[in-house]
Protein backbone atom coordinates (compact mmCIF):
# COMPACT_ATOMS: atom_id res chain seq x y z
CA UNK A 1 0.00 0.00 0.00
CA UNK A 2 1.18 3.46 -1.19
CA UNK A 3 2.25 5.38 1.42
CA UNK A 4 1.30 9.34 2.38
CA UNK A 5 4.62 10.53 1.06
CA UNK A 6 4.68 8.81 -2.24
CA UNK A 7 0.58 9.35 -3.24
CA UNK A 8 1.60 13.04 -2.33
CA UNK A 9 4.21 12.69 -4.55
CA UNK A 10 2.25 10.71 -7.36
CA UNK A 11 0.25 13.89 -7.09
CA UNK A 12 2.73 16.35 -7.56
CA UNK A 13 3.66 14.09 -10.88
CA UNK A 14 0.28 14.08 -12.15
CA UNK A 15 0.35 18.09 -11.77
CA UNK A 16 3.09 18.86 -13.33
CA UNK A 17 1.84 16.74 -16.23
CA UNK A 18 -1.52 18.07 -16.64
CA UNK A 19 -0.07 21.90 -16.40
CA UNK A 20 2.20 21.00 -19.19
CA UNK A 21 -0.21 19.28 -21.37
CA UNK A 22 -2.71 22.25 -20.92
CA UNK A 23 -0.13 24.36 -21.73
CA UNK A 24 0.54 22.30 -24.93
CA UNK A 25 -3.23 22.37 -25.85
CA UNK A 26 -3.26 18.34 -25.75
CA UNK A 27 -5.78 16.13 -24.84
CA UNK A 28 -6.29 15.34 -21.06
CA UNK A 29 -5.52 11.86 -20.33
CA UNK A 30 -8.48 10.02 -18.60
CA UNK A 31 -6.63 9.95 -15.01
CA UNK A 32 -7.24 13.27 -14.62
CA UNK A 33 -10.85 13.18 -14.17
CA UNK A 34 -12.48 13.18 -10.20
CA UNK A 35 -12.71 9.57 -9.25
CA UNK A 36 -16.48 8.99 -8.52
CA UNK A 37 -18.21 8.08 -4.45
CA UNK A 38 -15.12 9.93 -3.69
CA UNK A 39 -16.92 9.88 -0.13
CA UNK A 40 -17.15 5.89 -0.33
CA UNK A 41 -14.34 4.02 1.22
CA UNK A 42 -12.72 1.68 -1.79
CA UNK A 43 -14.45 -1.36 -0.67
CA UNK A 44 -16.72 -4.34 -2.61
CA UNK A 45 -19.89 -1.84 -1.61
CA UNK A 46 -18.39 0.89 -3.65
CA UNK A 47 -16.94 -1.22 -6.42
CA UNK A 48 -20.35 -3.52 -6.93
CA UNK A 49 -22.29 0.03 -7.49
CA UNK A 50 -19.74 1.76 -9.60
CA UNK A 51 -19.84 -1.70 -11.86
CA UNK A 52 -23.19 -1.59 -12.01
CA UNK A 53 -23.49 1.86 -13.32
CA UNK A 54 -20.76 0.88 -15.99
CA UNK A 55 -22.25 -2.63 -16.97
CA UNK A 56 -26.06 -0.90 -17.74
CA UNK A 57 -24.20 2.25 -19.63
CA UNK A 58 -21.82 1.02 -21.87
CA UNK A 59 -23.29 0.17 -25.38
CA UNK A 60 -22.36 -3.02 -26.35
CA UNK A 61 -22.39 -4.38 -23.05
CA UNK A 62 -24.34 -7.41 -22.71
CA UNK A 63 -26.65 -5.90 -19.44
CA UNK A 64 -26.42 -2.23 -21.87
CA UNK A 65 -29.50 -0.73 -20.55
CA UNK A 66 -30.95 2.65 -23.13
CA UNK A 67 -31.33 5.66 -21.21
CA UNK A 68 -35.38 5.70 -21.11
CA UNK A 69 -34.77 2.34 -19.09
CA UNK A 70 -31.79 3.68 -16.61
CA UNK A 71 -34.68 4.48 -13.62
CA UNK A 72 -33.35 4.98 -10.04
CA UNK A 73 -35.49 5.05 -7.23
CA UNK A 74 -34.20 6.33 -4.31
CA UNK A 75 -36.14 6.04 -0.29
CA UNK A 76 -35.80 9.56 1.69
CA UNK A 77 -36.17 9.29 5.28
CA UNK A 78 -33.04 6.95 6.61
CA UNK A 79 -32.02 6.72 3.13
CA UNK A 80 -30.84 10.55 1.84
CA UNK A 81 -31.09 12.15 5.40
CA UNK A 82 -31.66 11.32 9.15
CA UNK A 83 -34.94 9.93 10.09
CA UNK A 84 -34.64 9.80 13.49
CA UNK A 85 -36.10 12.33 15.44
CA UNK A 86 -38.62 12.38 11.89
CA UNK A 87 -37.75 15.95 10.19
CA UNK A 88 -41.43 16.05 8.92
CA UNK A 89 -42.82 15.33 12.26
CA UNK A 90 -40.79 18.31 14.13
CA UNK A 91 -42.07 20.81 11.01
CA UNK A 92 -45.59 19.92 11.93
CA UNK A 93 -44.83 19.62 16.07
CA UNK A 94 -44.22 23.26 15.81
CA UNK A 95 -47.42 24.36 14.63
CA UNK A 96 -49.39 21.91 16.37
CA UNK A 97 -48.26 23.38 19.82
CA UNK A 98 -49.15 26.90 18.56
CA UNK A 99 -52.82 24.97 18.02
CA UNK A 100 -53.04 23.08 20.67
CA UNK A 101 -55.15 25.38 22.82
CA UNK A 102 -58.23 24.91 20.41
CA UNK A 103 -58.02 21.31 20.11
CA UNK A 104 -58.45 19.85 23.97
CA UNK A 105 -58.82 16.56 22.15
CA UNK A 106 -55.35 16.38 21.42
CA UNK A 107 -54.65 15.81 24.93
CA UNK A 108 -55.85 12.52 24.89
CA UNK A 109 -55.75 11.36 21.06
CA UNK A 110 -52.87 9.37 19.68
CA UNK A 111 -50.62 10.57 18.43
CA UNK A 112 -51.25 13.83 19.32
CA UNK A 113 -50.43 13.36 23.07
CA UNK A 114 -47.40 11.64 22.55
CA UNK A 115 -46.58 14.33 20.09
CA UNK A 116 -47.21 17.50 22.13
CA UNK A 117 -45.77 15.73 25.67
CA UNK A 118 -42.55 14.48 24.59
CA UNK A 119 -41.52 16.37 21.62
CA UNK A 120 -38.50 15.00 19.56
CA UNK A 121 -38.06 12.10 21.74
CA UNK A 122 -41.83 11.08 20.48
CA UNK A 123 -40.75 12.05 17.03
CA UNK A 124 -37.15 9.51 17.30
CA UNK A 125 -39.89 6.29 17.61
CA UNK A 126 -43.13 7.67 15.61
CA UNK A 127 -43.80 5.52 13.02
CA UNK A 128 -44.35 6.96 9.09
CA UNK A 129 -48.40 6.75 9.19
CA UNK A 130 -48.35 8.59 12.67
CA UNK A 131 -46.10 11.39 11.46
CA UNK A 132 -48.09 11.90 8.45
CA UNK A 133 -51.45 12.15 10.48
CA UNK A 134 -49.63 14.64 12.21
CA UNK A 135 -48.94 16.34 9.73
CA UNK A 136 -51.98 16.57 8.06
CA UNK A 137 -53.79 18.15 11.19
CA UNK A 138 -51.25 20.54 11.42
CA UNK A 139 -51.54 22.29 8.36
CA UNK A 140 -55.37 21.56 7.87
CA UNK A 141 -57.04 24.69 6.09
CA UNK A 142 -53.90 26.11 4.37
CA UNK A 143 -53.65 26.55 1.16
CA UNK A 144 -51.22 24.47 -0.93
CA UNK A 145 -49.14 27.40 -1.45
CA UNK A 146 -49.18 29.01 1.84
CA UNK A 147 -47.91 25.49 3.17
CA UNK A 148 -45.22 25.06 0.86
CA UNK A 149 -43.82 28.83 1.89
CA UNK A 150 -43.84 27.98 5.38
CA UNK A 151 -41.90 24.45 4.59
CA UNK A 152 -39.26 27.05 2.94
CA UNK A 153 -39.24 28.87 6.16
CA UNK A 154 -38.87 26.60 8.96
CA UNK A 155 -36.07 24.33 7.25
CA UNK A 156 -34.36 27.66 6.47
CA UNK A 157 -33.77 28.21 10.02
CA UNK A 158 -34.65 25.26 12.25
CA UNK A 159 -32.01 22.98 13.81
CA UNK A 160 -31.30 19.36 14.28
CA UNK A 161 -31.72 18.76 17.72
CA UNK A 162 -28.63 16.59 17.70
CA UNK A 163 -26.07 17.42 14.98
CA UNK A 164 -27.42 21.21 15.54
CA UNK A 165 -27.26 21.65 11.66
CA UNK A 166 -29.74 23.36 9.25
CA UNK A 167 -32.17 20.26 7.83
CA UNK A 168 -30.39 20.54 4.22
CA UNK A 169 -27.29 20.65 5.34
CA UNK A 170 -27.68 16.89 6.94
CA UNK A 171 -27.90 15.20 3.65
CA UNK A 172 -25.51 12.10 3.66
CA UNK A 173 -22.81 12.76 1.28
CA UNK A 174 -21.91 9.52 -0.30
CA UNK A 175 -25.48 9.68 -1.11
CA UNK A 176 -25.74 12.82 -2.54
CA UNK A 177 -22.44 11.56 -4.72
CA UNK A 178 -23.97 8.58 -5.75
CA UNK A 179 -27.19 10.69 -7.03
CA UNK A 180 -24.87 12.66 -9.20
CA UNK A 181 -23.09 9.84 -10.37
CA UNK A 182 -26.08 7.98 -11.46
CA UNK A 183 -27.53 11.28 -12.75
CA UNK A 184 -23.99 12.02 -15.22
CA UNK A 185 -24.38 8.28 -16.76
CA UNK A 186 -28.41 8.97 -17.66
CA UNK A 187 -30.09 8.09 -15.21
CA UNK A 188 -33.05 9.10 -14.16
CA UNK A 189 -33.38 9.66 -10.14
CA UNK A 190 -36.92 9.34 -8.79
CA UNK A 191 -37.41 9.97 -4.61
CA UNK A 192 -40.68 7.54 -3.07
CA UNK A 193 -40.59 9.04 0.51
CA UNK A 194 -43.18 7.31 2.81
CA UNK A 195 -43.27 11.36 4.27
CA UNK A 196 -45.33 13.81 2.50
CA UNK A 197 -44.80 14.82 -1.54
CA UNK A 198 -46.27 18.26 -1.28
CA UNK A 199 -43.23 19.04 1.56
CA UNK A 200 -40.13 17.10 0.54
CA UNK A 201 -40.86 18.48 -3.18
CA UNK A 202 -39.75 22.09 -1.98
CA UNK A 203 -36.36 20.60 -0.47
CA UNK A 204 -35.34 18.02 -3.26
CA UNK A 205 -33.96 20.04 -5.89
CA UNK A 206 -31.26 21.79 -3.08
CA UNK A 207 -30.91 18.98 -1.16
CA UNK A 208 -30.49 15.81 -3.60
CA UNK A 209 -30.48 17.67 -7.05
CA UNK A 210 -34.00 16.17 -7.66
CA UNK A 211 -36.25 18.27 -9.27
CA UNK A 212 -39.73 18.49 -7.21
CA UNK A 213 -41.30 16.51 -10.31
CA UNK A 214 -39.54 13.37 -9.84
CA UNK A 215 -40.90 13.21 -6.19
CA UNK A 216 -43.56 10.23 -4.92
CA UNK A 217 -44.49 10.63 -1.49
CA UNK A 218 -47.89 10.60 0.33
CA UNK A 219 -50.29 12.49 0.41
CA UNK A 220 -53.60 14.90 2.29
CA UNK A 221 -57.14 15.62 1.07
CA UNK A 222 -56.98 18.67 -1.34
CA UNK A 223 -60.19 20.45 -2.31
CA UNK A 224 -60.43 23.24 -4.83
CA UNK A 225 -62.23 26.46 -4.43
CA UNK A 226 -62.47 29.78 -5.52
CA UNK A 227 -61.68 32.44 -3.24
CA UNK A 228 -61.11 36.27 -4.34
CA UNK A 229 -62.12 35.36 -7.85
CA UNK A 230 -59.23 33.20 -8.14
CA UNK A 231 -58.69 28.82 -7.76
CA UNK A 232 -57.06 27.69 -4.68
CA UNK A 233 -56.44 23.64 -3.78
CA UNK A 234 -56.58 23.60 0.26
CA UNK A 235 -55.09 21.09 2.60
CA UNK A 236 -57.52 18.99 4.92
CA UNK A 237 -56.96 17.14 8.09
CA UNK A 238 -57.21 13.95 6.63
CA UNK A 239 -54.18 11.41 4.58
CA UNK A 240 -55.33 11.12 0.93
CA UNK A 241 -52.86 7.90 0.66
CA UNK A 242 -49.90 6.42 2.27
CA UNK A 243 -46.78 5.89 0.37
CA UNK A 244 -45.72 3.07 2.24
CA UNK A 245 -44.85 -0.46 2.27
CA UNK A 246 -46.81 -2.63 -0.88
CA UNK A 247 -47.72 0.86 -1.39
CA UNK A 248 -44.43 2.18 -3.06
CA UNK A 249 -44.40 -0.07 -6.19
CA UNK A 250 -47.83 0.88 -6.93
CA UNK A 251 -47.57 4.49 -6.71
CA UNK A 252 -44.57 3.90 -8.68
CA UNK A 253 -45.99 2.20 -11.80
CA UNK A 254 -48.49 4.97 -11.35
CA UNK A 255 -46.15 7.88 -11.70
CA UNK A 256 -43.63 6.62 -13.69
CA UNK A 257 -44.70 3.61 -15.52
CA UNK A 258 -41.76 1.87 -15.62
CA UNK A 259 -39.71 -0.74 -13.14
CA UNK A 260 -36.87 0.67 -11.69
CA UNK A 261 -33.39 -0.96 -12.52
CA UNK A 262 -32.13 0.74 -9.44
CA UNK A 263 -34.03 0.67 -5.94
CA UNK A 264 -32.19 2.15 -2.73
CA UNK A 265 -33.96 2.14 1.08
CA UNK A 266 -32.46 1.77 4.55
CA UNK A 267 -32.84 -0.64 7.62
CA UNK A 268 -35.46 1.22 9.58
CA UNK A 269 -39.24 -0.09 9.50
CA UNK A 270 -39.10 -2.84 6.80
CA UNK A 271 -41.29 -0.01 4.36
CA UNK A 272 -38.71 -0.25 1.69
CA UNK A 273 -38.81 -4.32 1.07
CA UNK A 274 -41.56 -4.38 -1.38
CA UNK A 275 -39.46 -1.19 -3.29
CA UNK A 276 -36.70 -3.73 -3.81
CA UNK A 277 -38.05 -6.63 -4.51
CA UNK A 278 -40.18 -4.46 -7.40
CA UNK A 279 -36.84 -3.39 -9.10
CA UNK A 280 -35.91 -7.00 -9.45
CA UNK A 281 -37.52 -7.35 -12.84
CA UNK A 282 -36.96 -9.84 -15.48
CA UNK A 283 -35.95 -8.01 -18.05
CA UNK A 284 -33.36 -6.06 -17.11
CA UNK A 285 -29.83 -5.91 -15.21
CA UNK A 286 -30.91 -4.41 -11.43
CA UNK A 287 -29.44 -3.32 -8.26
CA UNK A 288 -31.43 -3.35 -4.89
CA UNK A 289 -29.18 -1.47 -2.01
CA UNK A 290 -29.97 -1.19 1.87
CA UNK A 291 -28.51 1.19 3.73
CA UNK A 292 -27.67 0.11 7.48
CA UNK A 293 -27.12 2.72 10.57
CA UNK A 294 -24.67 1.39 12.09
CA UNK A 295 -22.63 4.54 12.95
CA UNK A 296 -23.63 5.67 16.69
CA UNK A 297 -20.73 8.04 16.62
CA UNK A 298 -21.54 9.93 13.25
CA UNK A 299 -25.21 9.19 12.77
CA UNK A 300 -27.01 6.59 14.56
CA UNK A 301 -27.20 2.64 15.37
CA UNK A 302 -30.31 1.07 15.41
CA UNK A 303 -31.95 -2.35 13.51
CA UNK A 304 -35.31 -3.66 13.03
CA UNK A 305 -36.39 -6.00 15.67
CA UNK A 306 -37.69 -8.91 13.45
CA UNK A 307 -34.17 -8.14 11.06
CA UNK A 308 -36.96 -8.34 8.25
CA UNK A 309 -34.81 -5.84 6.03
CA UNK A 310 -31.54 -7.35 6.39
CA UNK A 311 -33.45 -11.08 5.93
CA UNK A 312 -34.64 -9.94 2.68
CA UNK A 313 -31.38 -8.19 1.77
CA UNK A 314 -29.32 -11.64 2.62
CA UNK A 315 -32.26 -13.71 1.11
CA UNK A 316 -32.28 -11.43 -2.54
CA UNK A 317 -28.43 -10.69 -3.01
CA UNK A 318 -29.17 -6.80 -2.15
CA UNK A 319 -25.94 -5.17 -1.65
CA UNK A 320 -25.88 -3.72 2.01
CA UNK A 321 -24.47 -0.99 2.55
CA UNK A 322 -22.61 0.15 6.37
CA UNK A 323 -22.63 3.94 7.33
CA UNK A 324 -19.72 3.04 9.48
CA UNK A 325 -17.44 1.00 7.32
CA UNK A 326 -18.30 1.39 3.89
CA UNK A 327 -18.49 5.45 4.11
CA UNK A 328 -15.64 8.16 4.40
CA UNK A 329 -17.76 11.20 6.08
CA UNK A 330 -21.45 10.89 6.31
CA UNK A 331 -22.24 14.63 6.23
CA UNK A 332 -20.52 17.47 4.22
CA UNK A 333 -18.01 19.87 6.29
CA UNK A 334 -20.33 22.29 7.99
Amino acid sequence: MPTHRSTGICLVTRLTVLLALLALALPVPGWCAAEPLPGWRDSPVRQRLLAFVTTVTTPGSPGYVTPTERIAVFDDDGTLWPEKPRAQGMFALQRLRTLAGDHPEWQTTMPFKAALELGSKYLEEASDEAVVELLAAAYSGRTQEAFRQEVREFYATARHPRFDRPYPRLVYAPMRELISHLKANGFRVFLSTTGSADLVRVLAEEMYGIPADDVIGSSVVTVLRQENGRLVLRRLGSVHALNDGPTKPVAIDLQIGRRPILAIGNVGSGGDIDLLRYSQGPDAPNLQVLIRHDDFEREYAYDEPDGASVKAANANGWLLVSMRYDWLQVFSAP
